[in-house]
């Protein structure tokens, strides 16, 4: 596969910063990064990143490059699916298909799990795939020596979540889905589009008030003659 090209990179993260409304310093976690390329565009603009792998071959390319350019970037060889941060980030980003490098449904539910006590309260996840609807309605599938499997939902090792089925899975790990673009520059998801970026949010937590018994005196009485 043709590695994606650097101005590709770049548009794509000015497209995810707008998508995201990233402030400058924003504390930003790239999830299964690989070599960190797009990790490392981010630091370039003056985000403060981490990147997680699971495989330490490719993060050692990752901060080799990171070191060339001299950017203060942390590169974690951690397992997706178990973030070791609670409300910690601004954002969390999943991109190129990163998501679906994560092994199962179980797998991608506890990633997702993961990534929400990894976000502070009302802070956005997004997750950026190739559109699968598309892909079947192509012939792209299966001109390569990879198929995809409709029982899995796999293209080779990597698998393609329907909307349908990521909104189920963020649901259920207590995820607040917000919305879906079919590429970086904005555009509406249909079947055509390139991509499938969707967007969630963590919750804002809202304490419940607590309700005064009847009968039960206020905790402080006014005094006549003071505020």
């Amino acid at each position: 596969m043709r590695e994606d090209s650097a101005a590709k990179i770049r548009a794509e993260i000015t497209g995810l910063e707008r998508l995201l409304g990233l402030e400058p310093r924003s504390r930003v976690l790239d999830l299964a990064c690989g070599n960190g390329r797009r990790t490392i565009e981010l630091a370039r603009r003056g985000h403060r990143v981490l990147g997680i792998d699971s495989s330490e071959d490719e993060l050692s390319l990752a901060r080799r490059s990171a070191r060339e350019e001299r950017l203060n970037i942390h590169f974690l060889q951690a397992d997706p699916s178990q973030i070791p941060y609670s409300g910690e980030f601004d954002a969390i980003v999943a991109l190129s298909g990163a998501f679906g490098r994560i092994s199962g449904a179980r797998g991608g539910l506890r990633a997702l799990e993961s990534a929400r006590r990894g976000l502070k309260p009302g802070a956005l996840l997004l997750i950026d795939q190739t559109n699968r609807e598309r892909l079947l309605r192509s012939r792209e599938a299966s001109r390569g020596r990879q198929s995809f499997d409709l029982e899995s939902g796999c293209l080779g090792a990597l698998r393609l979540y329907a909307l349908t089925e990521l909104k189920d899975l963020l649901a259920r790990a207590g995820l607040a889905y917000l919305g879906c673009w079919g590429d970086f520059d904005n555009s509406r998801y249909a079947l055509g589009s390139p991509r499938m970026i969707v967007l969630s949010e963590r919750p804002a937590e809202v304490r419940p008030e607590r309700r005064r018994e009847e009968g039960a005196l206020p905790r402080a009485l006014r005094i006549k003659g003071r505020g």
